[in-house]
């Protein structure tokens, strides 16, 4: 199991992102990301990258300077790049839906954090580390529902999950977004659309020499920078990824339904202590998130007046969904600024 006090070297592969800001000697916050669906934590590398210079640059000449931070991502489970690939008969994988990914995800964080202590309950709140979890599309939904988990069943671990940054979160009636719409239509269409969509693609990338397959990922990407031209086209000849990413999203429409949060998840002002300070960023015209559903959650969960609760931003700058692609820099900068608030 990994120790939170070990110094850990920074580690960047296309599985794994793991780097440190400030200074060795300060108290160190974890921040812990959860990448969307596909689960390839490739598609981040720029964005966490960026997210740990902003974090280790002081805001102003004599303004206090934040603590250091640990920053970690992982693939989700199932999405995994190899770099010899096996061939198809070796692919013995099995299908995770969005339960499978919360428990996989929460055992990395247990296992990132040293979370011994909540085995023996000899955890205090002062000696606590503290943790912020940052979760992307359905990976909002599994911070969500692992800060859930946390606060009913872990009162004497190691660690506090103290915030949150929910960027263009699916936490709520993903079905009836324009995309989970079509998905849905799809799959009525189509049951076994994974195994399908699978299956064409592995024969894609079987006919198709490397440098021919990239062109025609650039091509219907519309030119991606090559962060993502790699996690892609990896992305589409590793043995189960986009099955996983299928059988999973699929799932996610059946999962992802009514608000299934209480008051002391989303940090209301009825909450027990530690509150969670948390930030939610929608987009607009967000093809996962239908607009009367974020209007929804705005409405019901946002803060209001000087109240508790989360801080809800709707963007007024056009960023899409997939923020990861060509806008990790200005989502970086405001994602450091939520960062700053939790901590101050």
């Amino acid at each position: 199991m990994i120790r939170a006090k070990q110094k850990m070297a920074p580690e960047i592969t296309p599985n794994t992102f793991l780097t440190t800001t400030g200074s060795p000697s300060n108290q160190k916050t974890t921040i812990f990301f959860i990448s969307g669906n596909p689960g390839l934590i490739g598609y981040y590398h720029p964005f966490l990258s960026l997210l740990s210079k902003y974090l280790d640059r002081p805001k102003e000449k004599h303004s206090p300077s934040l603590p250091s931070f640990q920053i970690y991502g992982c693939s989700l489970s199932g999405f995994e790049i190899s770099e010899h690939q096996p061939s198809p008969s070796q692919d013995n994988g099995i299908d995770l839906n969005l339960e499978d990914q919360i428990c996989f995800v929460q055992g990395k964080l247990a296992a990132l954090m040293g979370d011994e202590a909540s085995l023996n309950g000899t955890a205090n709140s002062e000696t606590r580390q503290k943790v912020i979890l940052i979760g992307h599309s359905v990976g909002a939904y599994i911070a969500m529902e692992i800060l859930r988990r946390h606060r009913e069943e872990s009162p004497q671990s190691t660690f506090n999950i103290v915030g949150g940054a929910m960027l263009f979160p699916t936490v709520k009636d993903i079905a009836a977004s324009p995309s989970g719409q079509k998905l849905t239509t799809l799959l009525s269409i189509i049951p076994r659309l994974a195994v399908v969509v699978s299956f064409l693609a592995r024969l894609l990338t079987f006919l198709l020499p490397t440098s021919l397959l990239r062109y025609v990922v650039r091509m219907v990407m519309g030119d991606p920078p090559v962060h993502a031209l790699d996690t892609t086209s990896a992305f589409l000849k590793s043995p189960r990824g986009v099955r996983q990413a299928l059988y999973m999203a699929a799932d996610e429409m059946k999962t992802i339904t009514s608000d299934k949060w209480s008051d002391d998840v989303w940090g209301a002002a009825s909450a027990r202590e530690p509150i969670a300070k948390l930030f939610f960023y929608f987009g607009r015209n967000d093809h996962w998130v239908a607009d009367q559903t974020r209007d929804d959650i705005v409405a019901v969960r946002g803060r209001k007046g000087g109240q508790a609760g989360p801080t809800m931003v709707v963007c007024e700058e056009g960023l899409p969904h997939a923020f990861c692609l060509k806008h990790s820099d200005v989502m970086a900068q405001k994602v450091a600024e939520m960062i700053g608030q939790i901590v101050a």
